[in-house]
């Protein structure tokens, strides 16, 4: 009994404080971005909480001798726009001149946009940033309020037993009049069907509570999702890869909607095991609501670790799906251009190899990748990396001669980049603009003009396609250079490849690195 009124009492404390729960990286939910922001260059951290309701920690750090005033807006994808709460102000930073930081309560489940916006002597701007707001972590109930909880409904449910009591027993008697045997015969009669209601109402309570908290450890998002399986065909002189995502986690006749990123569907990543040594960027094509095939490049055999970046067009959610694959051997006789194939390759799937002892150390001053055609590429020289610091990751690329090489963009972005720690547990996918979705920004983009279309009076508009965006070098760099925004969550050693497209060419560098906590 008093097992179930503690339940309860928990039960109605969290219904109160509202804490539903529900990633495109794996292990490293934090945002980060680089660019600009009206007239000022911005770099902007965003640590999103692990439990929902949280509180987003956000820094930052605007390219400006002036001050400005820096506010945060959530914009919720599920809402409309203009029921958004109040802005909230950033403060100053003491002993960080040029740094501004606040927290941002997230309050629900689901894609939320980050608006900052910067205002000062020179203007005003602001930057959306998409993140997503997902429960990670399952709090524990601490044994002090465990006890209360239980004091607390065990005053509540004997008091009621004894109001009723009272009530049905004494309440109709005259003041001062006995109590008769036959008034507390009605009190214990109706204190007992209360007692009656009041079980009933505690087991279902908790059954009601064991079926919520059921769902949200279904919910909670640790690490990849949702379930994929891979497997590999030769089908002619073709190798056909074909992924089934979300088998388990969605309905056999369901089809995931999902929104362009770059103009591809999915962003598939295969890594050789165990050894990291072969490095591909690919693009599969839907067959059906959750299939999809690709025709595999030249990769080598061996096991592969796949990892499937995507983003949800009904939500605005972005994600990514793991799993593992054996690819065999290339079959005797590749498949040539002028031969018909069952699965066309996509032009901009790139992929390379890179063995052990080609892969520099970023320990160097200047850790340095030899690419085809005499390619050097040049992680700059950096501090000792540490978890949850700023990395700024630097690097420049230049010809056999040491000249600077013009990069071109590739997919829309002046570079792709991917992290993955030694033991697979933390993978993300960067671009020099930062770690978010572009698909998600298009997403709330094409939503805030939809209904400001709406309010007008107008049509609803095209939606943006950020894959034909180009962004060029922030201030301060060349157009050879390239800076990624990121911080490392954890220490570890991890593996770098970073993608640049050069002459018509795709080139992929990689590096390998430590990190302190």
């Amino acid at each position: 009994m008093q097992e179930l009124v503690r339940r309860v009492l928990i039960l109605l404390t969290v219904v109160l404080l509202q804490p539903w729960t529900a990633h495109a990286h794996v292990g490293s939910p934090d945002v980060f971005f680089d660019g600009q922001i009206g007239p000022y260059p911005a770099h902007i951290a965003i640590r999103m909480p692990s439990v929902i309701p949280g509180r987003a920690q956000i820094e930052v750090r605007p390219q400006t001798d002036k001050a400005v005033a820096v506010s945060f807006l959530p914009l919720y994808s599920k809402t409309s726009i203009k029921n958004a709460p109040p802005e909230e102000m950033a403060e100053s930073v003491v002993g960080e001149p040029g740094l501004y930081s606040g927290q941002l309560w997230l309050m629900s489940v689901g894609a939320y946009s980050i608006e900052v916006r910067l205002s000062g002597a020179n203007g005003e701007g602001a930057a959306r940033i998409p993140v997503n707001s997902v429960a990670t972590h399952q709090l524990p109930l601490s044994p002090f309020l465990s006890s209360l909880f239980l004091g607390l409904g065990s005053l509540l449910t004997f008091g009621i037993l004894a109001i009723v009591y009272v009530a049905a027993g004494e309440s109709m008697l005259a003041p001062g009049a006995p109590v008769r045997r036959a008034d507390r015969v009605k009190g214990l009669a109706a204190s007992s069907i209360a007692a009656v209601i009041l079980v009933l109402l505690l087991v279902g309570g908790w059954n009601w509570w064991k079926a919520d908290e059921r769902e949200f450890r279904r919910s909670l998002r640790e690490g990849a999702w949702p379930d994929l399986a891979a497997s590999v065909e030769t089908e002619g002189r073709q190798r056909i890869l074909h992924l089934v995502l979300g088998e388990k986690a969605f309905k056999p006749d369901y089809a995931i909607p999902l929104l362009l990123d770059h103009r591809k569907l999915l962003h598939l990543f295969l890594i050789r095991e165990p050894d990291h040594d072969v490095f591909a960027h690919l693009h599969p094509v839907r067959r059906g609501g959750k299939t999809f095939d690709l025709a595999l490049p030249a990769l080598p055999k061996g096991d592969y670790k796949v990892l499937c970046d995507f983003t949800l067009s009904d939500s605005g959610l972005s994600s990514t799906a793991a799993g593992t694959v054996h690819l065999p051997a290339i079959p005797a006789a590749p498949a040539t251009a002028s031969e018909n194939v069952t699965v066309q390759p996509d032009p901009d799937d790139s992929w390379a190899m890179a063995p052990a002892d080609s892969i520099p150390s970023a320990r160097a001053a200047e850790a340095v990748f030899l690419l085809p055609g005499g390619v050097r590429a040049v992680w700059k020289a950096h501090p000792p990396l540490r978890a949850k610091h700023d990395a700024h990751l630097e690097f420049t690329f230049r010809d056999s001669a040491g000249r600077p090489i013009p990069l071109e963009p590739y997919m829309g972005m002046m570079s792709h980049a991917a992290i993955l720690r030694a033991d697979g547990k933390i993978f993300a996918h960067l671009h020099p603009t930062g770690n978010f979705s572009m698909a998600a920004q298009s997403f709330f983009a094409a939503k805030i003009a939809r209904e400001a279309s709406k309010d007008a009076g107008g049509g609803a508009p095209v939606e943006m396609d950020h894959s034909t965006m180009h962004h060029g070098p922030s201030s301060g760099q060349s157009d050879s250079s390239i800076v990624l925004p990121y911080e490392f969550p954890s220490p570890g050693d991890y593996r770098i490849w970073v993608q640049i497209k050069t002459g018509g060419k795709v080139l992929t560098a990689a590096y390998e690195t430590s990190v302190a906590p």
